[in-house]
């Protein structure tokens, strides 16, 4: 059970596939056997394929359904999820990767090519597990699978052969069917091997069709010069890399997590600079792609505040500004695996791009947007949100990388990381790096959170620390204020009165913006850059 559950995890965090349930055999989660993580599976000797075969290589997206079992045994489209092929220069061999499409193994399968037919033997190894925690051996491998009625009454076909028909630019596999709400399928999956011989892994895909992706990422000229370049917002950023070549503009780096050494490129004319939606390249288990959205933050039905877009082709437009060498707009750039809307990827609003010069900087001050007592009131953990600006005093963005910050409680005593509390981290910390983060067990990256294990604070602070240019600079201490009776932030002289009320943003303890009406406990920022905790009523 333990092992099926890590593997199962491991696959579909790669494909990242939004499921839906099947109508039989899922009113009790299931719990697989025999499955191990991916990162130690063992190829050569068990005849798997698992380096690219030379020849052709062409990138495919599928569109079909597919099941597997995550907790749940589910019934999914195949919709968006990418593979390669490769095609031998003698038009005989087409090597397929991950070819079921929710089990992300990366092992390849080997078909032959006969006029306008692909045919691919079963029986094909795609995973091995040498010893599980009980000593047993098992691998994974392609075979027919019919279901029939319930997913514990099926039979395997490991033996024969599966096609595809070549149809133009689609691949499609034949023969196969399903019907989610009888638990009735006929399709190419994955059974397990060796001790476990014939037992089906709950992988099946019916119905696919793979359509060849012609979209390349962008690859800059080879003598292209670059500098760095900040990609900024009131918010955050990140360093990125900037090359011009006549009117073009090259980027890399706008995908901060998924895609760092991808680039995007757009053409200035005159004042603007367009970017056109282009391929980003494969991430994960699907095709990403840079493009741009007008986009507005509004008030819901709900009271919560979310971002609504109007799409259009994609295309991202920038003022350029030719004397600075900056760039910047009012939509929002993605890294989005569709052109005309999002569902995974990144989002980054209202980007600024200008040319970044280290320099020694006194970082603006930081804030604690809230302190959160009984967060999680079972394990005693508070949590205490902050606000770190990646900029200076001046204006200036400063390098995440060289930035920190030290927290501070009472009589400015410092407040230091323990590991006897805070278990992930190797040594006790009195200053945390911006961009670490104990895999957010207990500290969150870019300074977004920390779990506080005390209490009874009568104020507690933060401070940022900036090493650019070769100096030290420190912003003014921060703090958060506690009333001994109620726990509420003392307003001082700060009286909300004082300000206009559209001019006061309001979020829930979840650092969730709400409409101005929502009552109850909540945290508002002023314009002068105070934040305090009310209750509004």
């Amino acid at each position: 059970m333990t092992n099926m559950k890590k593997i199962l995890f491991a696959l579909f965090a790669l494909v990242c596939a939004t499921a839906s349930m099947a109508q039989n055999d899922a009113t009790e989660p299931i719990a697989p056997k025999h499955f191990a993580p991916l990162a130690k599976v063992q190829a050569d000797q068990h005849g798997i394929i698992r380096d690219q075969p030379e020849g052709e290589l062409r990138t495919y997206t599928r569109e079909g359904q597919a099941t597997y079992v995550s907790l749940y045994f589910r019934d999914d489209t195949q919709t968006g999820i990418v593979t390669d092929a490769v095609f031998t220069e003698d038009g005989q061999k087409v090597y397929i990767k991950n070819i079921v499409s929710h089990a992300a193994t990366g092992t390849w399968v080997e078909g032959s090519i006969s006029g306008n037919t692909i045919t691919i033997p079963l029986g094909q190894m795609v995973y091995w597990w040498d010893k599980d925690e009980n000593g047993k051996t098992y691998g994974m491998k392609l075979a027919r699978v019919k279901v029939k009625g319930s997913i514990n009454e099926y039979e395997v076909d490991s033996k024969g052969t599966v096609t595809f028909t070549m149809e133009g630019d689609k691949l499609i596999l034949n023969g196969t069917s399903g019907n989610p709400d009888e638990t009735v399928y006929d399709g190419l999956g994955l059974v397990y091997t060796d001790e476990f011989e014939g037992e089906w892994s709950y992988y099946i895909d019916y119905e696919t069709v793979m359509t060849r992706v012609w979209d390349m990422p962008v690859t800059p000229p080879d003598d292209l010069m670059v500098e760095l370049y900040s990609l900024e917002n009131e918010k955050s950023g990140h360093l990125v890399r900037v090359g011009f070549s006549g009117d073009d503009v090259y980027v890399q780096g706008v995908s901060e997590n998924n895609l760092p050494a991808a680039w995007m490129k757009g053409t200035i004319s005159g004042s603007k600079l367009v970017f056109p939606a282009q391929c980003a390249g494969q991430g994960g288990s699907f095709l990403l792609y840079f493009c741009g959205a007008p986009g507005e933050y509004v008030e819901g039905d709900d009271g919560y505040y979310s971002w609504i877009y109007d799409w259009s082709d994609g295309s991202m437009t920038f003022d350029y500004d030719a004397e600075t060498r900056s760039f910047r707009t009012d939509q929002t750039i993605f890294l989005s695996n569709s052109k005309t809307s999002f569902e995974r990827g990144e989002v980054f609003h209202a980007p600024l791009f200008r040319p970044f010069v280290e320099q020694p900087a006194t970082p603006a001050d930081p804030s604690v947007v809230a302190f959160i007592t009984d967060y999680f009131e079972m394990a005693g953990l508070n949590i205490a949100m902050f606000d770190v600006p990646l900029h200076d005093t001046e204006g200036r963005f400063m390098d995440p990388a060289k930035l920190s910050y030290r927290l501070y409680c009472d009589d400015d005593e410092p407040f230091i990381l323990y590991t006897d509390e805070y278990k992930y981290i190797t040594q006790d910390m009195e200053e945390v790096p911006y961009l670490f983060s104990d895999r957010n067990r207990y500290i969150y990256e870019k300074a977004y959170a920390l779990y506080v294990f005390q209490t009874g604070f009568d104020r507690f602070g933060i401070q940022s620390i900036y090493r650019g240019g070769g100096e030290e600079h420190r912003s003014n201490i921060s703090y958060w204020y506690f009333n001994d009776e109620t726990g509420i932030r003392n307003v001082q002289d700060d009286s909300l009165e004082q300000f206009d009320p559209s001019q006061v943003e309001i979020f829930d303890l979840q650092g969730r913006r709400i409409g101005a009406n929502q009552k109850g406990l909540v945290i508002s920022r002023l314009p002068n850059g105070r934040v305090v905790k009310t209750i509004r009523r």
